[in-house]
């Protein structure tokens, strides 16, 4: 069956009513209804005069001067045009068109163009991402682009970390909770009567000294070392996590702590040395002893020489 409606011209009178009626908040339905005509030519006349999709939602919203000027003022003091749309009742298309028509759509919206990063702007994503262990978020609010689009440029890059790792930085430089901690004795024990574990290190007998737990005759030697030196003892050393993984200081003083090694495993620990047990270089140790010294409290690095009754103290390098 032929349209009832036909393509046609409308009169300037027309026209004019057209436009009046539509701002007032008639539909295009009833419009062509109203003019015997096809509801996409009511659609393309107000188009050509400049007023279709002039700041108007689907739902037949006008958006006037006030309405303009109150959405420029929103936007300007941080809102997002989610939440301005939501205040209007409206899509978030249309308050996106209006900002981006006043000039002041921020670089992390998309205006149809595709964001380009600088040279510069790739080294610093990737500094702050590697070196400072900076989130996306973090990134997006430090540099003023969106964490969506951060995290595809970080997956992009192939710098993005496993959950893993993710986790750990989550929780560096928090001090475990008493529970976190005897689990993870726990779990560390289990793992050990398993036999799953590869053992990467010497299986070392703990002593009580002073109400201090020493793992091997090493540690013993250090605290012994200081009782008979009459020298203020440490407390017991208790877990950080660090982006290397936890480290496990030895002992501590309000001030600083202390990891005691002999000539073996402090050459073993900078990498100077093979793990007699692994057969590998393995600096993962010294770096989250670095890590804590720069971010928590500085490490003291004590080496114990037995033969000649001595503490020798080393620097970080």
């Amino acid at each position: 069956m032929a349209n009832q409606y036909t393509i046609k011209d409308f009169t300037n009178d027309e026209i004019r009513c057209i436009i009046t009626s539509y701002q007032s908040g008639s539909s295009l339905s009833s419009l062509a209804k109203t003019y015997k005509c096809g509801k996409h030519r009511v659609k393309r006349l107000l188009t050509e005069k400049s007023v279709w999709c002039d700041y108007r939602d689907k739902n037949g919203i006008l958006f006037t001067d006030d309405k303009i000027s109150d959405i420029k003022e929103l936007y300007e003091s941080g809102m997002g045009l989610q939440k301005i749309a939501d205040k209007y009742e409206v899509s978030k298309t249309p308050i996106k068109r209006i900002v981006n028509d006043l000039g002041i759509l921020r670089n992390c919206n998309s205006n149809g163009k595709k964001i380009e990063l600088t040279d510069r702007q790739k080294d610093e994503i990737k500094h702050l991402y590697l070196d400072n262990y900076f989130n996306s978020n973090k990134i997006a609010e430090n540099m003023k682009l969106t964490p969506s689009f951060v995290n595809k440029y970080l997956s992009k890059v192939d710098y993005r970390r496993s959950k893993s790792e993710a986790t750990t930085l989550s929780k560096t430089g928090v001090k475990l909770s008493n529970k976190t901690k005897r689990n993870m004795t726990i779990a560390q024990r289990k793992l050990a009567r398993s036999g799953i574990r590869k053992q990467t290190g010497g299986v070392c007998k703990r002593y009580e000294v002073e109400g201090l737990t020493c793992v091997g005759t090493y540690e013993k030697f250090y605290i012994n070392k200081l009782v008979r030196d009459n020298i203020k003892l440490p407390v017991d050393g208790e877990p950080i996590n660090t982006p290397y993984g936890t480290y496990y200081p030895d002992f501590t003083y309000q001030d600083r702590h202390i990891e005691v090694k002999s000539d073996y495993t402090y050459d073993v620990m900078v990498g100077l040395k093979e793990n007699r047990w692994t057969g590998k270089i393995d600096t993962t140790q010294y770096n989250k002893i670095k890590w804590v010294n720069k971010n928590v409290l500085p490490v003291e690095i004590v080496v114990v020489d037995k033969r000649n009754n001595n503490l020798i103290k080393r620097k970080l390098s």
